[in-house]
């Protein structure tokens, strides 16, 4: 587990974009079927893809609390996914009952895509550089915490959401001093800690940590940042 001077190194050697991951943002690619969101799963496997290129074409980045966080959750986002998969034949029966047109059965092959997709949720989580505990990330994380500040909450909620963020902006600090100029992504589909009320722009209490120099930008789906690095010109 490299601590953020590692990682700078690491990343130096391939000046690619870095793409930060929340934790549900991982689930959220065994969850895209229950949510009605393939465009997730895409989005998944091009980073996942780019990652494992020589030299990598993006590096993907999480903190230390997320291993954790993901196998607390993963079962749940799992049996989410069975769900969506199991409801395609209960739409075909309940259309024959009701005189609409029958669908076909589902293939029973495609009842493995919950485990598909956690298998991809999983390479993604295992190929992103995994950030040790960093001693300013961890004591401005709990300073959030302790003044209830975004994405932290009063009453102590928040805070591995606060340490991750905070583990985003040291890396990045560290890396603007080697004089990287490559684009920076926080991606955490989290928006009622991250974003405005009822939106998905960054909250302020938070982009005042993200705005320059340090420059990092806030999406709230995986799709929504590989849209906006196509647009930037990266290609995958």
């Amino acid at each position: 587990m490299p601590d953020v001077a590692q990682a700078v190194a690491q990343i130096k050697l391939s000046v690619a974009p870095v793409v930060f991951l929340d934790t549900c943002v991982l689930l959220d690619v065994v969850r895209a079927p229950l949510r009605n969101a393939p465009e997730n799963v895409e989005a998944a496997t091009e980073l996942l893809r780019s990652a494992t290129c020589n030299p990598p074409k993006v590096h993907l980045v999480i903190a230390c609390p997320t291993p954790t966080e993901w196998n607390e959750h993963i079962d749940e986002a799992f049996q989410d996914c069975e769900k969506a998969v199991k409801s395609v034949d209960a739409v075909s029966a309940s259309c024959f009952f009701v005189g609409l047109p029958a669908l076909a059965p589902m293939p029973a092959e495609l009842f493995t895509l919950p485990e598909h997709l956690k298998t991809l949720s999983k390479n993604l989580l295992d190929q992103s550089i995994l950030l040790d505990k960093d001693a300013n990330a961890l004591s401005r994380g709990i300073d959030r915490v302790i003044n209830g500040r975004k994405p932290a909450r009063r009453g102590g909620q928040g805070a591995k959401d606060a340490v991750i963020l905070e583990h985003a902006v040291s890396l990045v600090d560290e890396l603007l001093v080697g004089g990287f100029a490559g684009l920076r992504a926080f991606v955490s589909s989290n928006t009622g800690d991250f974003a405005k009320p009822n939106t998905i722009t960054i909250h302020p209490e938070i982009r005042t940590a993200f705005d320059q120099p340090r420059n990092i930008h806030y999406f709230a789906s995986l799709s929504a940042a590989v849209n906006w690095l196509k647009v930037s010109g990266w290609t995958p």
